[in-house]
């Protein structure tokens, strides 16, 4: 029986351009044209809705929910510890706190998925989870602490200034100058622009060879969602912070800042979906062999 929260929140997630609504649908997008066959049954076995509903909105889901589930909006991030632009350096024992971090809630939320004793919904949103969360590991910011993920670095793009932050630059000016889009622009064209993007990032990638070495381990999914993680914050030092907090908030980021950045925001959205597709495949391979339930260790797991 399907949650009637799960419904309405499909519709209302359709009026809310949350953060990096392009991005994320935009890697639910790109993901779904790596699926297998064996993938794709088991997409839609547990996302297909009455509504009018594709794998780009079960990609947004999660930032609508945390309003409604504040305990799960630490579940987004990781804050690593470290000192950029100096020096970055992402653990998962000393970050991750006793209420759960991105990386211990992709692991959590894929044994979820796996326990096929779970209820239909139960099942439902934990992959909603795992689609979402993977995207945003990708974003350098959220697996750094400092200035709260950049959120307390104000700066300008574009002339933009009065509320302006770096992580949202990184969620969504830069993707959106990148596709060509208004600031201001409204859902049905973000979600055309995505589905665009997410072909283009396809082709670039020449399709199917892309996934041959992606990490699925989705027996012990740490190890991949930790490498993940430890690749974008090391680029936090290299790019995003490498300029300095003084610098960032005393020029424009939408000149020579957003040449250099435009081409990561590429790459990792490419490299989000990319894994998501072969995540997902091997979620789908591993319960069509029958895996035992997997038990779930709270908010977090045992580290």
């Amino acid at each position: 029986m399907r949650s009637s929260l799960v419904s309405s929140l499909f519709i209302f997630v359709s009026s809310v351009v949350a953060w990096g609504d392009v991005g994320h649908r935009t890697v639910g997008y790109l993901a779904e044209k790596y699926f297998s066959d064996e993938g794709k049954e088991f997409v839609h076995s547990l996302l297909a809705n009455e509504n009018d509903w594709d794998i780009s909105d079960a990609a947004t889901w999660a930032d609508v929910i945390k309003y409604h589930r504040p305990y799960s909006r630490e579940w987004h991030y990781i804050d690593a510890k470290d000192d950029p632009p100096h020096h970055c350096d992402l653990q998962l024992l000393r970050d991750c706190p006793q209420d759960g971090c991105i990386i211990s809630q992709i692991v959590n939320q894929t044994n979820l998925v796996l326990d096929t004793s779970n209820s239909h919904t139960t099942r439902r949103e934990a992959l909603m989870y795992i689609i979402h969360f993977i995207g945003d590991l990708h974003q350098p910011l959220h697996t750094e602490r400092m200035a709260r993920g950049g959120n307390g670095i104000h700066t300008c793009f574009d002339h933009r200034c009065s509320r302006e932050n770096l992580h949202g630059i990184w969620d969504t000016d830069i993707v959106h100058k990148l596709n060509g889009l208004r600031h201001s622009e409204k859902h049905d064209t973000l979600k055309d622009a995505a589905a665009k993007w997410g072909r283009v990032l396809f082709d670039q990638a020449q399709g199917q060879s892309a996934q041959a070495e992606e990490c699925n381990d989705v027996k012990e999914p740490e190890h991949c969602a930790l490498a993940w993680g430890q690749e974008a914050n090391g680029l936090v030092c290299s790019y995003v912070m490498k300029p300095g907090v003084e610098w960032l908030e005393k020029n424009d980021l939408g000149g020579e800042y957003f040449e250099g950045a435009a081409p990561i925001v590429a790459a990792q959205i490419s490299r989000a979906g990319t894994r998501l597709g072969a995540y997902v495949n091997a979620l789908a391979a591993e319960i069509a062999k029958g895996t035992p339930a997997i038990p779930v260790a709270g908010k977090r797991f045992d580290l």
